[in-house]
């Protein structure tokens, strides 16, 4: 009786196994700089099931003079608004026929390298959607339901509304770079209490790029003769040195914005990013697609992402258009 188990031809099956560590190397260099690219953007949180519930507080009202054998008065840590962030799947089938592999196993192993940077393509898409869509009102994530950049975010307690954007659009200079640090470190937290928010990183599209540098990195300061200071690259002042961080997926050929600018100060603002699954490639059995002579690579990630607060975060369409929302 014929043997029915499926037989290939053993460089297929050997060329098939040297794709793996050309997709794996690739697929490990593109991780580690998107990684660090959005950790230097996103805060990190663990994410231990598919879905995590994040309450927000706010702290005491203040703290009153207590006279002498007065009773100390009561004041509660306040609940504010709970955000919910969620992992998605994303994930594709990537083919390579068993002719690639047998007839041109470089062609096969180039082609695995683009399954592997599409998988980490994905993941700034996704990331910078987050800035991409700031001023819309349809793409919410913390509690309050207003986009991440709003002129109108309301108090847990009542108080009045707070703003994180510029209502006139104003474009990257070096006077409206001012007026954004002064509108940030004017932000309160949900009892009125002043929070202390100095940014740390100017965020850019690549056609601000040269702009961002100038004003942040001059010797002296940028548009004018006079031999002033540049405090913005100074390390003595509070808010000195800013980092400026070019992220070509939030421009417009990405989708985006070659407008639009950000503030962010690393150690108080509440945009995340998690990773339920890293990104991962994995070769499938070679029955899978036998019948074809094909076989398949299955590359996939889980992530969840969005803002659990806007504080931390000041942002301007840069165009000039009137904006309330």
């Amino acid at each position: 009786m014929a043997n029915s188990a499926v037989s290939t031809p053993a460089t297929i099956v050997s060329n098939s196994k040297l794709v793996d560590p050309g997709i794996k190397a690739v697929l490990a260099d593109e991780y580690k700089m998107l990684d660090e690219k959005l950790m230097k953007i996103f805060k990190s949180v663990e994410l231990r099931t598919i879905s995590e519930d994040f309450a927000g507080y706010a702290g005491l009202a203040g703290i009153p003079l207590v006279d002498e054998a007065e009773e100390f008065g009561e004041d509660a840590i306040m609940h504010t608004y709970d955000t919910t962030l969620t992992a998605y799947k994303y994930g594709q089938l990537m083919p390579i026929s068993y002719e690639l592999l047998e007839d041109d196993l470089s062609g096969a192993i180039e082609k695995a390298k683009y399954g592997s940077r599409a998988l980490v393509r994905k993941a700034e898409e996704l990331g910078s959607s987050v800035f991409h869509n700031a001023f819309s009102t349809s793409y919410t994530s913390y509690g309050d339901g207003l986009p991440l950049c709003s002129t109108a975010h309301t108090r847990a307690d009542g108080g009045s509304n707070q703003s994180n954007a510029s209502s006139t659009s104003v474009a990257l200079t070096e006077s409206n770079l001012e007026t954004g640090i002064i509108a940030m470190r004017e932000q309160l937290d949900d009892r009125g209490n002043l929070i202390s928010v100095v940014p740390n990183v100017l965020l850019v599209p690549p056609a601000l790029e040269k702009e961002a540098i100038q004003i942040t990195k001059s010797a002296n300061r940028s548009g004018t003769a006079d031999n002033d200071v540049n405090v913005y690259n100074m390390k003595q002042y509070t808010g000195g040195q800013l980092n400026v961080i070019v992220w070509d997926y939030l421009g417009s050929a990405a989708g985006g914005s070659d407008t639009a600018w950000f503030l962010l100060s690393q150690g108080d603002h509440q945009v995340n990013w998690g990773w339920r699954r890293k990104p991962a490639v994995k070769r499938l059995d070679e029955s899978v697609g036998a019948k074809n002579e094909i076989y398949y690579w299955k590359m996939s990630f889980r992530a969840a992402y969005g803002w659990r607060d806007w504080r931390g975060v000041w942002g301007s369409q840069g165009d000039a258009s009137s904006y309330a929302s």
